[in-house]
């Protein structure tokens, strides 16, 4: 009976003891890889390291090397601009804002060796004893209206050099715009003003 029991007992282990073991051990498991995610992958990396396609549309046209504004800029700079110069400082202001120039300060209006640019405002700081402002309004300097006879007559006997200003810079001030008459030849209004425009001092001062 007690070899029974064993017997029996045993042959009950033997069965139910490989399902035991089963749930007890874990299944070794072996990683996929994700084809999707090392594609992905690859194609942000071929992403990263292409060109600019802006690169691929080949050469600009045109002259790419010369800034045309740049130089355009610099040579309307030099052409419009009256030049002045003193004890090595030097400052360009508009060519038509110079209103008088004595003689005995023209060579202050030329370039000389070894100078240091500067700002309108710093330089004039600097040679208020032979430079005086005039300040004109915007119709003035647009050429729709004249300077008053008094002002004029004061800066024409002025022994200093003097500048029109608008806002407190140096502003160009047009010749005077003058209503043509009945049977005017436009070419000869045309010469005259060319003429004007071409002098230190504007054409709306009154003689």
């Amino acid at each position: 009976m007690h070899r029974f029991l064993l017997t029996f007992g045993t042959s009950l282990i033997l069965v139910a003891g490989p399902p035991l073991l089963a749930e007890t051990s874990p299944r070794k498991t072996i990683p996929m890889r994700d084809s999707t995610t090392h594609e992905t992958l690859s194609q942000s990396l071929r992403m990263a390291q292409q060109k600019d396609p802006i690169r691929d549309l080949g050469p600009a046209a045109g002259d790419v090397e010369n800034d045309p504004s740049k130089r355009n800029s610099e040579r309307d700079l030099i052409k419009d601009s009256a030049i002045l110069c003193y004890q090595g400082l030097l400052t360009l202001v508009p060519k038509r804002a110079v209103l008088h120039l004595p003689e005995e300060l023209k060579d202050r209006f030329e370039v000389k060796p070894d100078i240091t640019v500067k700002p309108w405002a710093e330089f004039y700081a600097l040679n208020r004893g032979w430079i005086r402002t005039i300040e004109v309004t915007r119709a003035q300097a647009m050429g729709e209206e004249p300077m008053s006879e008094e002002t004029v007559e004061a800066y024409r006997k002025s022994k200093a050099a003097i500048i029109a200003t608008y806002q407190g810079g140096p502003i160009s001030v047009l010749p005077l715009k003058v209503p043509e008459e009945e049977g005017e030849n436009p070419d000869a209004t045309g010469d005259s003003a060319a003429t004007l425009s071409s002098s230190v001092t504007p054409a709306n001062l009154r003689p």
